[in-house]
């Protein structure tokens, strides 16, 4: 909930990323507020329903729903991050709140596609009657293959890619910032340059400079003197800094705020990829035990108790998330 009022009363977290980290928050604190305080009631009691069977229906579809937001959110954050280090350059023209609201609408209606529907088709289905103290989940094993393939390892596969190539992307830009190279693209694409910046006696810049330079100009970086050298395609080229900072640079070009914001980008995608570890150690044993109950129930020990520890465990993630944002995140700190 904190997570998501200081997006909505600070106007430096308006961005893209943080519009998914609040949808992300709504669905974990719908999790907290709906769906286990029903469940801590059936588990104290032990497994006796109290509730309506129409309840029972909506509760079960509620927990499909908000649970499976919950992790295509973490999915669609992690292919932002993805897109962010990546093409850092179009990244900010391209996701734009107009974009982002589509993404956000999407995670919701295809989490609705997979819960409500689906319960409602195996109340219409099922031909045992329930007792009116239970609230039994679907066993059909065609729908926990569907529902565990699209809630969770369809978003689990996405993740795992995206943060892999987050991460190879990431040591590149790193090891050509210690040598003192930028990777960029210019003349409108066309070309691409690694530019290193020389002293007069051949050592390299320090690239970290360029960090704490991140309110520069073009205008600054004519400052410069010393000639630059650029490598294009291959080819060893040396190119007069003003004519680099004309031609290539433009206008409205900061490479310093360019090497800031990787900076920045990278931070965040450090913080993502604990709230994905946290994610998988909190929602992997659920989805193996659930596809794992559909071909042999009786082949789990102690099932009533595995389930409950195994869901409990999965909902415990939802109450990570802002815990590890407000920890991790400098935005969310302030």
């Amino acid at each position: 909930m904190l997570v998501i009022l200081a997006v909505v009363r600070e106007r430096y977290l308006h961005t893209a990323t943080n519009y998914f980290v609040t949808s992300l928050a709504f669905a974990d604190c719908l999790v907290g507020l709906v769906v286990m305080p029903f469940s801590a009631i059936y588990e104290v009691l032990e497994n006796r329903w109290l509730f309506t069977t129409d309840w029972c229906d909506v509760w079960r579809s509620l927990d499909v729903l908000f649970s499976t937001a919950s992790i295509l959110n973490l999915c669609v954050i992690s292919l932002d991050r993805y897109w962010a280090i990546t093409d850092p350059f179009t990244y900010p023209s391209k996701m734009s709140r107009k974009r982002a609201t589509i993404l956000i609408a999407t995670v919701w209606i295809c989490s609705s596609a997979i819960s409500f529907p689906a319960i409602a088709w195996w109340r219409a289905v099922r031909t045992e009657e329930v007792p009116e103290d239970k609230c039994p989940f679907t066993e059909h094993l065609g729908y926990l293959i569907f529902s565990s393939t699209i809630s969770f390892y369809l978003p689990l596969f996405v993740m795992v890619f995206t943060y892999y190539k987050i991460y190879r992307a990431a040591v590149i830009q790193t090891k050509s910032l210690k040598l003192g190279t930028k990777q960029v693209i210019v003349d409108s694409g066309e070309a691409e340059l690694t530019l290193r910046i020389h002293r007069g006696g051949g050592t390299n810049t320090d690239a970290r400079h360029l960090f704490r330079t991140a309110s520069s100009t073009p205008e600054d970086l004519q400052d410069l003197e010393e000639p630059l050298t650029a490598i294009h395609n291959n080819c060893l080229t040396r190119v007069p800094s003003t004519r680099i900072n004309k031609q290539h640079l433009g206008k409205n070009f900061s490479l310093s705020r360019k090497l800031a914001k990787f900076a920045k980008e990278k931070k965040a995608a450090k913080t993502l990829g604990i709230v994905m570890g946290v994610f998988i150690i909190c929602w992997l044993p659920f989805f193996v035990v659930n596809l794992w109950s559909g071909f042999c129930s009786q082949c789990i020990w102690q099932e009533k108790i595995v389930f409950a520890v195994v869901t409990w465990l999965g909902w415990i993630n939802s109450g990570m998330n802002p815990v590890i944002y407000a920890c991790w995140s400098r935005d969310f700190r302030r």
